[in-house]
């Protein structure tokens, strides 16, 4: 799944790239509140440029969240939204404890 906000030139912005592994038998509850929450950030928040799903191709268990912001404190910002809440009681029902990863990182875009 891709959510992408379009318009985008020549930037350099911020991205969280987040690794997780579910709970065995969660992954339709899982994707239904991941897709509601990154359908959220990015028609809701100014500052969410992009929010992918991405399963791993081996383990079905297996998923990394690619968020691209326009900078770090629309990343800082987006952890204070409504659909983020919901988002964390959806971690603490469906993600295993502890296999949450977090990298961030500056990503330069050409839109060419």
């Amino acid at each position: 799944m891709t959510f992408f906000a379009a318009g985008l030139e020549n930037i350099t912005v911020f991205s969280r790239i987040t690794s997780l592994k579910l709970r065995p038998g969660s992954r339709g509850e899982f994707l239904a509140a991941v897709n509601r929450s990154a359908t959220a950030s990015v028609r809701e928040e100014p500052g969410c440029l992009r929010f992918d799903v991405c399963a791993d191709r081996v383990d079905p268990h297996r998923f990394f969240l690619y968020q691209v912001y326009i900078d770090e404190e629309a990343a800082e910002a987006h952890r204070f939204t409504e659909h983020f809440l919901a988002w964390r009681c959806a971690v603490e029902r469906y993600v295993e404890p502890g296999t949450q990863v977090h990298y961030s990182t500056d990503v330069v875009i050409n839109a060419k």
